[in-house]
């Protein structure tokens, strides 16, 4: 697998990853909306807090046999409410007591924003992926050296074998093609082939293999 591809996979996962709980909390709420149950909760504890109206409540044995503690942000006439009442109403799904949604809740985009925002960091990173794909990477040799005979396609993987003198079989992933010259990334260098008239039946992106002697290199950032 070369560099290139493990950079976009990382990216991917990173995408994935990111998103998962906007795509959980999403889902979920879709599920209290459409399967969930009403019930009434009681209030046991209340307090106005950084400038929220938070509750704490229990819903009923039936929903929740453990009786555990939940707890949501309200709107301050839900608020005075269920602060006078002792109960507020609830939403949730009978299997899942974690799912679900108070009355008079204060919606939270807290996850929506920072999902977008760093959605749009990795947007960034793969459109500079693209627009500079096989030119990003870490400070390489560059060589450069003439084919001794036709490119042929091989399997994927990274080869510089000395074969004698700075004759080489070299093989790489094609990361450039332009007529009479390609490039190879054979992984810690990449390696500038000028076909000297031999045949190249093999296209971008796709491995190579050729004979060629290296006449020179290169710094490269």
């Amino acid at each position: 697998m070369t560099r290139r591809v493990r950079t976009w996979l990382l990216l991917v996962l990173l995408v994935v990853v990111v998103n998962l709980p906007l795509v959980h909390s999403t889902w979920t709420s879709s599920r209290v909306d459409g399967a969930g149950i009403d019930v009434t909760a009681q209030v046991t504890r209340h307090e106005v807090r950084d400038g929220g109206h938070w509750v704490e409540f229990t819903l009923p044995e039936r929903v929740d046999p453990d009786r555990r503690t939940w707890s949501a942000e309200l709107d301050e006439p839900a608020y005075d409410e269920a602060v006078a009442a002792g109960e507020v109403g609830v939403r949730v799904l009978e299997d899942e007591p974690s799912a679900y949604r108070v009355d008079g809740a204060v919606a939270g985009h807290g996850v929506l924003v920072v999902t977008l925002s760093v959605d749009a960091l990795l947007l960034v990173a793969l459109l500079l992926l693209w627009r500079f794909r096989g030119r990003v990477g870490p400070l390489r040799t560059e060589l450069r050296a003439v084919a001794l005979g036709d490119v042929v396609r091989c399997p994927p993987g990274a080869v510089f074998d000395r074969i004698a003198g700075e004759d080489y079989l070299i093989q790489g992933e094609v990361v450039e093609l332009e007529p009479g010259t390609m490039v190879l990334d054979v992984g810690d260098r990449r390696v500038v082939v000028l076909l000297d008239g031999h045949a190249n039946p093999v296209g971008y992106q796709q491995p190579a293999r050729v004979r060629a002697r290296v006449i020179g290199s290169s710094g490269r950032g």
